[in-house]
């Protein structure tokens, strides 16, 4: 099937008409009612409901919209890295992790390489799809907080630290590290369940067996790093702290909250020996990073 039948299809979703979809493709609308009664034949479902309430999607049209997306982005991705491979003296080694390991793990790495560091492609994405993605998009490399596949060379790459953060003119600021109890009666910002943080935090604090709420949920760290930076509350994250804010570790009953991040890899990559020693040298590297949180707490 072509491909631009498939965007033809997301656009007339999307847009909510046959007309709509037809201009936002650049076609007529004749042919976009052709395309669409075509592909609806190719797969023998109907995609589409029709009536007086307007165009809406079969049950079937909706898990084709959500199949179809994906591929749509695979092969946006295939063209963009493969026009982009083509204009390197060396190819850069596609990495796929969650948008706190990039900015406060990977990026600091790169920059500490300088010239003759590695050349990355990094692609964010949430901890539990990581490595669906990366297999799926043949990627070299996958970091994430989960479980690896069974089948894919895996090690531990680090830990990340739960930290506090808090603007500067805070009271906590100048600590060397805060024990989650002190932290109980103050309002905190911290992620969704599905990060790996809140899920270490929430551990941390029902083994307290005292109740207490979140002040603010929030989807993205930066967005809890500037929520904290502006007063409005303690971000409990394990990125960097932002300019004019500082990051505390924080302490549970059992140590420091710390997330242990895996890296995998296929075994069949040709790259494998590539890719084994960029993972020894970010381990290393991370794993200075952390024993520099936690200078203050040891």
């Amino acid at each position: 099937m072509d491909l631009r039948v498939f965007a033809s299809f997301v656009a007339v979703v999307e847009e909510g008409s046959i007309s709509a979809g037809a201009r936002r493709a650049s076609i007529t609308q004749p042919a976009m009612s052709r395309q669409i009664a075509g592909l609806e034949r190719d797969l023998g479902v109907a995609l589409f409901v029709r009536g007086s309430g307007g165009l809406r999607t079969t049950t079937a049209g909706s898990r084709f919209y959500e199949r179809v997306t994906d591929l749509l982005s695979l092969a946006e991705n295939i063209i963009g890295r493969t026009k982009q491979e083509g204009t390197q003296t060396v190819a850069a080694l596609h990495v796929i992790a969650p948008p706190a390991t990039i900015d406060s793990g990977i990026v600091p790495f790169l920059v500490s390489r300088g010239e003759g560091g590695p050349t990355l492609d990094c692609e964010p994405a949430d901890p539990f799809r990581v490595f669906d993605i990366a297999q799926a998009r043949g990627a070299d490399l996958a970091l994430s907080t989960r479980t690896p596949p069974p089948m894919w060379r895996h090690s531990k790459l680090s830990d990340g630290v739960v930290r506090a953060h808090v603007p500067r003119s805070h009271s906590l600021a100048g600590r060397g590290f805060v024990a989650i109890e002190e932290l109980l009666d103050e309002p905190l910002i911290v992620l969704t369940p599905n990060n790996a943080a809140r899920r270490i935090v929430d551990d941390a604090l029902s083994s307290l067996d005292r109740p207490f709420e979140f002040s603010q949920v929030v989807r993205h760290p930066a967005i809890g790093a500037a929520m904290a930076a502006a007063g409005r509350g303690i971000a409990l994250l394990t990125d960097d702290a932002l300019r004019g804010t500082v990051a505390i570790p924080v302490i549970g009953p059992a140590g420091p909250l710390l997330v242990p991040v895996n890296a995998a890899w296929s075994p069949t990559n040709p790259r494998r020996d590539e890719i084994e020693a960029l993972v020894g040298e970010l381990t290393r590297f991370l794993d200075l990073r952390r024993n520099h949180n936690l200078d203050r707490v040891m």
